[in-house]
């Protein structure tokens, strides 16, 4: 049931083509529009990290161990191991006591490439602290130091941690831990699949606490208010996450997954928004998200304007020259 979402012309000709899933539902869980199959499972990837979050807010760590707003959005990034964000992890696993050997998140070179250059040139090799993950994994050890739950398994499906993780997810997506779908990600923590409307219910309620589960609310105004005070935590530089908050100016949150993966909280438009491109191809994701926003008049005319380079991306080849556009071609049905 998936459709097109996007397109790639060459030359005045359509070259290649990208099939996806849209759901849009209300704070309450009703679809408002759709396109494709907004029921389709799907895993949200690094798109649940506002959720896993929740973790180190509920257990009590993050008061325990002082974490800043800064860092709380660091908890939720995929960030791109600028110096700020690398900064940040080694802060917070200073103040939890941790050492960076504790991280179980792997490594690899850093997304910004600057800083990846630097690494080399310095003769380094990447570390934990550069992944993308690191944010999120020590927030996950920072909650279980506070519980005094085991370090080494923290990422265990049955560790404490991640059981609080999937009540909150269950809580908040509504849905039943039986019809939730466990795998493995990219950084070895738990990946769950959930209904792609559900993702989009806990968009919509990220961005309106007060219609979640009373249990859950202070914690998710403070991840989403960290969010949009610190995009730049939440990503980095020239990066569409990061970008979109800021161009929205508060009236959205926002973040990506793998795999092709997007959710968007409306602030102003009381909506939750994700997708899922079939091939998991990124170069497809941003161009339908922010069409989509275009049609749900989610997004000011000076912020669309300021989103205009990931709307319609220009392909160019190894010389440098305009090669080619991607499209979307998303048409969101009202239900």
């Amino acid at each position: 049931m998936a459709v097109e979402v996007a397109e790639l012309w060459r030359g005045g000709y359509r070259e290649s083509v990208h099939s996806g899933n849209v759901a849009v539902v209300n704070a309450q869980g009703r679809l408002l529009a759709a396109a494709g199959d907004p029921y389709a499972l799907t895993f949200p990837r690094s798109a649940l990290k506002p959720i896993q979050t929740l973790a180190v807010l509920e257990t009590g760590a993050a008061a325990a161990f002082a974490f800043t707003d800064a860092e709380i959005a660091l908890c939720t990034a995929s960030h791109s191991a600028e110096s700020h964000h690398v900064q940040g992890v080694a802060d917070m696993l200073a103040k939890a006591g941790l050492e960076h050997a504790h991280l179980r998140c792997g490594a690899h070179a850093p997304h910004h490439l600057p800083s990846a250059i630097l690494i080399y040139e310095q003769r380094e090799s990447p570390q934990a602290v550069h992944n993308n993950c690191s944010g999120k994994h020590t927030g996950m050890l920072a909650a279980a130091k506070h519980l005094q739950a085991p370090l080494d398994s923290y990422l265990d499906i049955g560790h404490p941690v991640q059981q609080l993780i999937l009540d909150a997810l269950c809580e908040i997506a509504e849905v039943e831990r039986k019809d939730v779908a466990v795998a493995v990600d990219g950084c070895s923590a738990p990946a769950f699949g959930i209904p792609l409307a559900a993702l989009a219910l806990i968009f919509a309620r990220l961005a309106h606490p007060e219609t979640a589960p009373e249990r859950h609310r202070q914690a998710l105004r403070r991840v989403r208010d960290a969010m949009l005070a610190h995009p730049g935590m939440v990503a980095g530089t020239d990066c569409f996450c990061t970008d979109l908050m800021v161009a929205g100016g508060g009236s959205v949150v926002a973040k990506a997954g793998a795999e092709g993966v997007y959710g968007v909280g409306s602030v102003d438009g009381f909506f939750g928004l994700a997708v899922k491109v079939l091939d998991g191809g990124k170069r497809a994701v941003e161009p339908t998200v922010v069409a989509a926003l275009g049609q749900l008049d989610a997004l000011s005319d000076a912020a669309q304007e300021a989103l205009a380079s990931y709307a319609h991306p220009i392909v160019k080849n190894a010389a440098g020259i305009d090669v080619g556009e991607i499209k979307s071609t998303v048409t969101l049905a009202r239900v």
